[in-house]
């Protein structure tokens, strides 16, 4: 669906920094947080960077802050509240560039062919939680050094990939800054003598 006129509703503030409620009805967080969902060519918005809009979504509540604004174009970054339930995409390396937004993935043979993610630009705050859902061997890697966000690093030895091999596997990572990830914990789990979950060194 789409942002509908109305539901939108200003709270005291000063300009620059208005707080909005914004009942999004049968839309979920994940498409709310979407870039250009708030969109408003009309002008009949008046939204400017660092205003902040509270979701009330039929899956959850979210806030999300405006972080960029161009010609009627609003683009907005999570700021807490619900994380965002995503799917993954499906398909080539080349489609899959920038496929991975901030959210929550679970993924499996079962409802991805894809091996390979681009995990977003990071900014502080921003958070991606990935769990493997079934069994099987098939690595899901996770890179932070691919298109939009190249030149990232988990760390200052050169980490940047994460790899998923079994079920159960998973991590989570936080944003610090425009070009730095924080891992909160990475979960392994050993299967048939397989190796299971694991960071790449100064992958490429």
């Amino acid at each position: 669906m789409a942002y509908t006129t109305g539901n939108l509703h200003l709270r005291a503030g000063a300009p620059g920094d208005l707080s909005y409620v914004y009942d999004a009805a049968a839309d979920a967080m994940a498409t709310v947080a979407a870039d250009g969902y708030f969109n408003n060519t009309d002008d009949n918005l008046a939204l400017v960077v660092d205003d902040r809009v509270w979701c009330q979504c039929v899956d959850g509540n979210m806030l999300l802050r405006v972080s960029a604004l161009s010609s009627g174009s609003v683009t907005t970054q999570f700021a807490g509240g619900n994380m965002p339930l995503q799917t993954p995409a499906t398909g080539t390396d080349a489609t899959l560039s920038a496929a991975v937004a901030v959210g929550h993935y679970e993924v499996g043979s079962t409802i991805s062919t894809a091996s390979r993610y681009v995990l977003p630009t990071p900014y502080a705050g921003a958070e991606v939680i990935v769990r493997k859902n079934d069994s099987g061997s098939a690595i899901f890697e996770f890179d932070a050094g691919g298109s939009g966000a190249t030149g990232v690093t988990y760390d200052s030895v050169g980490n940047r990939r994460i790899s998923l091999r079994n079920e159960g596997e998973g991590f989570h990572v936080v944003g610090t800054s425009a070009t730095r990830w924080r891992v909160y914990n990475l979960d392994w789990q050993a299967c048939s003598g397989l190796a299971g979950a694991s960071f790449a060194i100064a992958g490429t």
